[in-house]
C-alpha cells in the first residue's frame, strides 16, 4: 500500500519533529570500535524512468504508456525491472545494498515488481515510499534489509519552489532506525530540481532544497554532535557547487563530509556523462560522527569505502569511444538501465 504523503510542518514545528526524532538516541559519543565487523552497505541509484504501464490521469506521465512517446509496453517495463534488479543485486561485489536510496520510481506497484525480480527475491529487502507532488509522478524511496536497519520513525520534508516554478519538486525522505538494534542513524534521501533551463535560473530551487535539509541535519547536530547521518541523493549540483556548499561548510560541529570528493571528474570519476564532460550529481554525504565506523578502522577516513559501480555491461561506447552509462532506453530503442551510475559506501558496523 502507498503510504500518503506527509506534509512538512511549518517552521514553528520543527523544533518538536526534531526532538521527536531524536528521542532515543543511541550512538554514543567518544566510542571507539575495532576494525573488524560487520560490513555495512549503503548506496543510492537514480534508476531513470521506473514507471509502470498505465495513464495516471493526476500526473504527467503519459510518455510511459503503451501508446506514449516510450511505446512503454509491459515487456518493456518488465525488462527495465530487470536490468535495474541485476544492478541492485550486483552491489558490494554481489552482496547487495543493506540501505539503498532509489529516485525516479512512480509508485508502490513498480517498487513491490522491482522486488520480485529474480535477482532480488531472496534479497530480504523492505522499502519506504511515499506519494510527492512531482507532476511526472516520480518519487524518491528508501530500500532496507531489515535484519540491519530497522526503521522506527519516517518524514517528508516538503520543498517550498512555488517562487520560481509552478510545477512541485519531489519531497526529501527523512528515515530514523536503528543499526542491528543499536545505533540510531538518519538517513536523508534527496532529488533534487534539475538543471533544465539552465544551471544559473534553476539554481535557486536547489538552494531552497538545501536549506530544508540544512535545518533539519543542523537541528539534529545541534543536538547531538555525533549523531549519526546520511544524506544521499540526485543533487543536480556537484559537490561545491552553492546548494551543497550549505551542507559541507554551513553546519554545527563542522558540517558533512562529502564522499564525492574523493573521484576526480576531470579523470572520468563521474555518476553522469553529458555533452562530453562527467558531472558528480549523485552523491552521499557522512557526519562526523561516522568516522567511528569508517571501512578502513575506527578513526580513518569516513568515505574510504567509496565506490562508483560502473561495470562494463551498464556501460556502452560512444562515438568517440568513451565509456558512457547505457540509458534506461538508448539511442537504438533498446532498453537499458539509467543515465546515472550508482554509488554506494561501505562502512563497518
Amino acid at each position: 500500500m502507498v503510504r500518503k504523503a506527509f506534509r512538512a510542518p511549518g517552521f514553528r514545528s520543527w523544533i518538536a519533529i526534531v526532538a521527536l526524532l531524536l528521542a532515543g538516541e543511541t550512538a554514543a559519543s567518544g566510542q571507539s570500535f575495532p576494525k573488524k565487523g560487520r560490513v555495512v552497505c549503503l548506496g543510492f541509484y537514480n534508476v531513470e524512468n521506473l514507471f509502470d504501464t498505465i495513464d495516471n490521469p493526476l500526473t504527467q506521465d503519459e510518455e510511459f504508456t503503451p501508446a506514449g512517446e516510450a511505446r512503454w509496453t509491459a515487456q518493456r517495463m518488465s525488462q527495465k525491472s530487470r536490468n535495474i534488479a541485476r544492478v541492485i543485486a550486483a552491489l558490494n561485489e554481489g552482496k547487495g545494498p543493506d540501505v539503498l536510496g532509489l529516485s525516479e520510481v512512480e509508485n508502490d506497484f513498480v517498487l513491490r515488481y522491482l522486488l520480485q525480480q529474480d535477482e532480488l527475491k531472496k534479497s530480504g529487502l523492505s522499502y519506504i515510499h511515499f506519494d510527492s507532488p512531482d507532476m511526472r509522478g516520480i518519487d524518491v524511496c528508501l530500500l532496507y534489509r531489515p535484519k540491519v536497519f530497522r526503521p522506527i520513525a519516517q518524514r517528508l520534508l516538503r520543498v517550498d519552489v512555488q517562487k520560481w516554478d509552478n510545477r512541485p519538486t519531489r519531497d526529501i525522505l527523512w528515515v530514523k532506525g536503528l543499526m542491528f538494534n543499536r545505533d540510531t542513524l538518519h538517513v536523508f534521501v534527496n532529488h533534487w530540481p534539475s538543471r533544465r533551463g539552465g544551471r544559473e535560473l534553476t539554481e535557486p530551487k536547489r538552494l531552497a532544497a538545501a536549506k530544508v535539509l540544512h535545518r533539519v541535519v543542523d537541528s539534529l547536530l545541534g543536538q547531538n554532535p555525533d549523531a549519526l547521518i546520511v544524506v544521499m541523493g540526485d543533487f543536480n549540483d556537484n559537490p561545491g557547487d552553492a546548494s551543497l556548499s550549505l551542507l559541507e561548510q554551513g553546519l554545527q560541529n563542522g558540517g558533512l563530509i562529502n564522499c564525492m570528493n574523493r573521484f576526480d571528474w576531470k579523470r572520468g570519476e563521474g555518476t553522469e556523462y553529458y555533452q562530453g564532460l562527467w558531472y558528480r550529481f549523485i552523491q552521499i554525504l557522512v557526519s562526523p560522527g561516522l568516522k567511528r565506523y569508517s571501512y578502513e578502522g575506527s578513526g580513518a577516513n569516513a568515505c574510504s569505502g567509496i565506490h562508483i559501480f560502473r561495470p562494463n555491461w551498464i556501460m556502452k561506447q560512444d562515438a568517440s569511444g568513451h565509456w558512457i552509462p547505457k540509458r534506461s532506453i538508448d539511442e537504438d530503442g533498446s532498453i537499458g538501465f539509467s543515465d546515472h551510475l550508482p554509488v554506494y559506501l561501505l562502512l563497518r558496523w
